[in-house]
Parts: structure tokens; C-alpha cells; sequence
């Protein structure tokens, strides 16, 4: 069982040794679960394992037992010229930390290793209680799904990962010149049409999705407040892409 079975397997198998053996990856399974956590507690292993909702599963005993950080288990205040502590905080490379803290570096080492088991368990039972229905007709449970689908999709993702692909190098730079400016050019257009509905919009920044949503869907009675709809944009939306 895995979290981000892709990262994990490309750096192991950096140090040449090849990776055998894969039942889950608990980020897949996350994703599946609730694809919605993007902004809303995200798919880091510390973001699932120290929510609730996630791990609603496992034991209670067990609950709060979830991952930390590096930088909270090995950051330190970086330190002034004046010898006192700074705000920001560094952490020293992992070839440092696994000589200098062995000890605690061991115990963050299992205790990753452990968090995603439960996870793993936790998302399980959770996927193995919602219904996979296909054409009206009933297939199993959504683990079941992702055992037939997901798990066999992300294997493959893996290895073509690993592959790569060629590239022509000389060729992508003039390409991606031509990209940025046409970008441009489709950023002052949406921005000129949106000032006619929002004059402030002449000053967002369409590359922010924050923004974006704002934009569109601000006005939207959702499960964190009851504003009123903000019709007549959504009506022109409607209409223009009808």
C-alpha cells in the first residue's frame, strides 16, 4: 500500500532498485472517495490522516495518529546575524537528517508507513459501503471499481512515467513562444468581456482559479451561506453557451 505511489517508485527505483508489488495507492483511493478535497483538507497523506472525516473508520484510539510534517518534526528557526531565532524555518537535507536525528527519523519513517496503512483501511471501508452502478444496473462497490479500474490505470501511468517520451527540444521553445502569446491575447479578451458585467475584473488575475470561481459563481447560495444568485450573468452564461 502506498500514498503517491508515483513519486514514491520513481525515487526508489533511482537508487536502482526495482519496485515489485502494488495493492493501493491511498491517494487514488482519497481521490475516489471525495473528489472535491482539493480545497478542502487536499490528498497529502498529513491532510487525510489528521482529518476526521477521513478517518472515521479507524478505532478512535487511533484517530489521532496521524502524519506530521518534516518541517514539524525537524524544522528549526533559521538563525540571524545577531544570533537570535528568525521567523523562517529550514529543515537540513534528508541525507543529514538520517545520520544526525537516526532515531527520529526512524519514528517518522514508521509512523508515514503506518498512517497510510490506516488510511488505507479507513478509505477502504468507505469505499466498500458506496454503490458502483453501471447503466442501472449494479456492479459491486466503488473499491471494486478501483481494483478493476484505478489501481490497473495508475500501474500504467507509472511505467509510461518512467518510459517518457522524446522530445523535440528546439522545436518546443518556438512552439511554447507561440503558446504564452496567444495566452495573452485570450486573457485580454476574457478580462475585456468580463469588465462589461464586473468593471473590476479588468484588474483579476484569470490565471487565479479563486478568482475565477468568484467571478462566476459568487453570488451562489452554497452550504456556506445563502446569498442571493447572481441571475443575470448566469442567465447570460446559459444562453451563450447553449
Amino acid at each position: 500500500v502506498w500514498h503517491n505511489y508515483s513519486f514514491d517508485k520513481h525515487v526508489i527505483e533511482n537508487y536502482g532498485i526495482k519496485v515489485a508489488g502494488f495493492h493501493a495507492d491511498t491517494m487514488h483511493l482519497a481521490r475516489l472517495w471525495d473528489s472535491s478535497r482539493r480545497l478542502d483538507g487536499g490528498y497529502s497523506l498529513e491532510g487525510l490522516t489528521n482529518d476526521s472525516r477521513v478517518m472515521g473508520v479507524v478505532p478512535k484510539e487511533l484517530q489521532k495518529i496521524g502524519k506530521r510534517s518534516m518541517k514539524t518534526i525537524f524544522g528549526r528557526k533559521k538563525i540571524k546575524k545577531d544570533g537570535s531565532e528568525g521567523k523562517i524555518t529550514t529543515i537540513e537535507s534528508v541525507e543529514v537528517l538520517q545520520r544526525e536525528d537516526r532515531e527520529l527519523w526512524i519514528s517518522y519513517s514508521s509512523l508515514d508507513s503506518m498512517s497510510t496503512l490506516r488510511l488505507y483501511e479507513s478509505l477502504k471501508s468507505k469505499l466498500e459501503k458506496k454503490h458502483w452502478t453501471f447503466d442501472g444496473c449494479p456492479r459491486g462497490s466503488l473499491y471494486d471499481f478501483y481494483e478493476e479500474y484505478w489501481r490497473p490505470f495508475g500501474a500504467i501511468l507509472v511505467k509510461m512515467e518512467t518510459a517518457g517520451m522524446l522530445v523535440d527540444r528546439a522545436y518546443l521553445s518556438e512552439v511554447e513562444k507561440v503558446a504564452v502569446a496567444q495566452r495573452k491575447v485570450a486573457a485580454d479578451k476574457f478580462q475585456k468581456w468580463a469588465s462589461k458585467y464586473c468593471p473590476d475584473a479588468k484588474y483579476m488575475n484569470v490565471n487565479s482559479d479563486t478568482q475565477i470561481r468568484q467571478l462566476f459563481f459568487g453570488g451562489i447560495e452554497n452550504r456556506y451561506n445563502n446569498y442571493p444568485v447572481l441571475v443575470s450573468l448566469l442567465i447570460y452564461l446559459f444562453l451563450m453557451y447553449k
